[in-house]
This record gives structure tokens, sequence and C-alpha cells, in this order.
């Protein structure tokens, strides 16, 4: 019975120990793509569209006119890296975020796992989602008395 009892203990142990490795390894994936992204940003030789082909998850940008909302948000994202060092941006999992910091924000169902928030000097910057293996969002906006991510 005590073989049977270390056995299960063992084996929980273990399975634990995997997931978190799996969640660690997800989380260094996500903030490499999202570290990617944001050079791929600050460097002024960089085409929005190409950047927005590159790294951003386009399944609902259907007109003109949201498209080129996109890419002015690239160049104004672009404008406000200019006088930072990329070196100390910090890329914060929503997990990691304290209470007082996530109150404001409604993930509407999607999986919290994969937001982000960069922070420089302390201050938020940018806020990202993530799906399929791209930025799903990039744009956390107010509705109501909540932010949500925009999907595009």
């Amino acid at each position: 019975m005590l073989k049977i009892i270390s056995g299960f203990l063992l084996f929980c142990f273990v399975s634990q120990h995997v997931n978190a490795q799996t969640l660690e390894n997800t989380t260094q994936e996500d903030i490499d793509l999202i570290k990617a992204f944001i050079a791929d940003i600050a460097d002024a030789t960089q085409r929005p569209d190409i950047i927005l082909s590159k790294h951003v998850l386009l399944e609902r940008t259907s007109t003109d006119e949201e498209y080129d909302y996109l890419e002015a948000s690239i160049e104004e994202i672009r404008i406000n890296l200019q006088p930072k060092n990329l070196n100390e941006i910090a890329y914060i999992p929503f997990q990691a975020l304290s209470r007082r910091d996530t109150r404001d924000i409604d993930p509407e169902g999607k999986p919290t796992e994969k937001m982000y928030f960069l922070r420089y000097k302390n201050r938020q910057m940018l806020a990202v989602y993530i799906a399929k293996d791209k930025i799903a969002s990039f744009t956390l906006v107010s509705k109501g008395d909540k932010a949500h991510f925009v999907t595009y």
C-alpha cells in the first residue's frame, strides 16, 4: 500500500512539474514572439503592412478603414518606442500582475495565460493578447467600467 501511495505522489509531483515547465516554455515562446513584434516595430525600415502580415492574426479585419487603423496603431507604437531602450521593457504575464492591476480588465473568456502587459520604467505601454501563435490584439479599449482586448 505504501508503494502505491508513494507512486501516486511521485506521479502527481512529476505531472505538476511537467505542467509548470510546459507553461513556462509557452510563456517564454509568447514573450519571444512579442519581442520580435516590438523589434520590428522599432525598426523604422519595416513597413507597417509587413509587420501586420508577419506578426498579427487578422481574422476579422475586412475593410480598408480597419486595416488603416492597425497600420496607424503600429506607427503610433513606433513613435512611442523611439526614446526607449528595448532591453528595459518588461514583459509581464497577466497572472503575474496584482489584483489591483487586473480588476479593470475583462478577459471576456479569452485565456489570461496568453495576455501580456509591457511596461517601461514601471509604466504600462502596451497590452498584448496572443492566439494561434500570433498577436491577436495589441489594442486594449475601455468598455464601460472594464477594458477588453479587441481582436482583428
